[in-house]
């Protein structure tokens, strides 16, 4: 009884540690983030992005390497479906979001779901009026 109450001692611990993160787990590092274009490009597309969607290979007609990306985002519309790619203060109703959530169609990037940190980078961005800074 004593190990099964020091076990439930540990895991309220630990959840309680997680809950302030709007992630799906406990992540060690924070990102600042003030709500930039360039840290979005910089944190998620630059690193996760840009060998599907860059100037060599542009998947689904996007490039979103530096310089290009934001014009291939913001009010644009979505390649095959019916959603602007980015609109601004509104994540949920952003096709980016959609897929970088796994929501609406395949999740991105391929190789697996960013962190609940990034996601909540670009969702923040976007939420904040997706502006070009």
């Amino acid at each position: 009884m004593k190990m099964f109450l020091i076990f439930m001692a540990s895991a309220l611990l630990l959840i309680s540690s997680c809950q302030e993160n709007i992630t799906d787990s406990c992540e060690t590092e924070k990102i600042n983030f003030s709500g930039t274009f360039q840290e979005v490009q910089a944190n998620v597309f630059t690193p996760y992005c840009i060998s599907c969607h860059g100037e060599t290979v542009q998947n689904g007609g996007l490039n979103l390497s530096a310089g290009k990306a934001y014009g291939n985002l913001v009010n644009a519309d979505a390649q095959g479906a019916s959603l602007k790619r980015v609109v601004p203060g509104n994540s949920d109703d952003s096709y980016l979001m959609r897929r970088l959530r796994g929501t609406q169609d395949a999740l991105m990037p391929p190789s697996g779901k960013l962190s609940g940190q990034l996601l909540n980078l670009v969702q923040r961005w976007i939420e904040l009026g997706a502006k070009n800074n």
